[in-house]
C-alpha cells in the first residue's frame, strides 16, 4: 500500500470564526524558496478554497487578513493550485487523520512551515505545538497578532511559533512594542528600520539561503531578536503597492 503523502492533524471549529476547517501536513515540497520543508495547509473542510475566497467564508482561515481577494487585497497565494489540490486530495481520503504528535515523530529533524496557506493562529496552538517539538526548526506567519477577538493567552502561544506579519513601519513599531518578531512587507523605496535584516531567501539578498536552511522566522522565542524584511514581489505587487499609495 502507498504511504500517505500527508496527514490531517487538525478537524474542528476554527478559532478564527468557529466554522469547519482542516490542518493538513503534507510530507514533503519542492518549493523553490523554501526548501524541502513539512507544508501544512489550513482549509475550509466543507468547501473548495476558491468557493470560500469568492465568498468571503475563507474569514475561517485567514480572519481580519487585509489581503485578503474578498477584500480587494494583494494575497500572493494562487488558491486554484496548491491549496485545491490539497483540498481535493483529502476529499478522496488520501491523507488519514494522525496525531500532530505521531506525524512530529515522522518528520522529526526537519523543518516544518505552519501556514503554508491559512493562518496558524486559526487551529489551536498545541497542534502546532506538538507538530514541531521534535522538528529542528519552524517557520510560520500571522496577521491575527493584534487581533483582540482572539483570547490573549492562545495570541501570546501563536507569537512563540510565528511572526507577526507586517506591511509598514508602523505595524512594525506596533508589533515590536507589543514584544513581538515580526516580518516586514517593504516597497522598494523603503529602507531598513533599526533592528531589521534583509530576508535571506530574497531576490534581493540574491537567495542566498533556502527558508529550510535559515530558520530565522522561528516566532518570538526571545524579544530582543532581529526581524526580517523583504521587498513585495510576485503576481500581485503592483496591488500592494497600489494599496499603500491610498492608504
Amino acid at each position: 500500500m502507498k504511504k500517505p503523502t500527508g496527514y490531517v492533524i487538525y478537524r474542528g471549529p476554527s478559532l478564527l470564526d468557529g466554522t469547519p476547517i482542516v490542518a493538513v501536513a503534507l510530507l514533503g515540497s519542492s518549493n523553490r524558496k523554501t526548501g524541502n520543508m513539512v507544508q501544512t495547509y489550513i482549509l475550509r473542510d466543507d468547501m473548495r478554497p476558491t468557493l470560500a475566497v469568492q465568498t468571503g467564508a475563507d474569514s475561517a482561515i485567514c480572519g481580519n487578513c487585509k489581503h485578503r481577494p474578498f477584500l480587494g487585497g494583494a494575497c500572493y497565494v494562487v488558491v486554484a493550485q496548491g491549496p485545491t489540490v490539497v483540498f481535493k486530495t483529502m476529499q478522496a481520503g488520501k491523507y488519514p487523520d494522525a496525531t500532530p504528535a505521531d506525524v512530529g515523530t515522522m518528520v522529526a529533524g526537519r523543518m516544518v512551515r505552519l501556514g503554508t496557506y491559512g493562518d496558524p493562529a486559526a487551529v489551536p496552538a498545541n497542534v502546532w505545538q506538538a507538530l514541531t517539538a521534535q522538528a529542528v526548526g519552524r517557520t510560520g506567519y500571522t496577521h491575527q497578532w493584534a487581533n483582540e477577538a482572539l483570547p490573549m493567552d492562545h495570541r501570546a502561544d501563536i507569537a512563540q511559533l510565528t511572526m507577526a506579519s507586517v506591511d509598514n513601519v508602523a505595524e512594525a513599531q506596533q508589533a515590536r512594542a507589543s514584544g513581538l518578531r515580526y516580518f516586514r512587507i517593504r516597497l522598494a523605496t523603503e529602507a531598513l528600520q533599526e533592528r531589521e535584516f534583509v530576508c535571506p531567501a530574497s531576490e534581493e539578498a540574491g537567495k542566498r539561503k533556502l527558508c529550510d536552511t535559515c530558520g530565522a522566522c522561528n516566532g518570538t522565542t526571545k524579544s530582543t531578536g532581529a526581524s526580517p524584511v523583504i521587498i513585495v514581489h510576485g503576481n500581485k505587487a503592483r496591488r500592494f503597492t497600489e494599496q499603500r499609495a491610498t492608504a
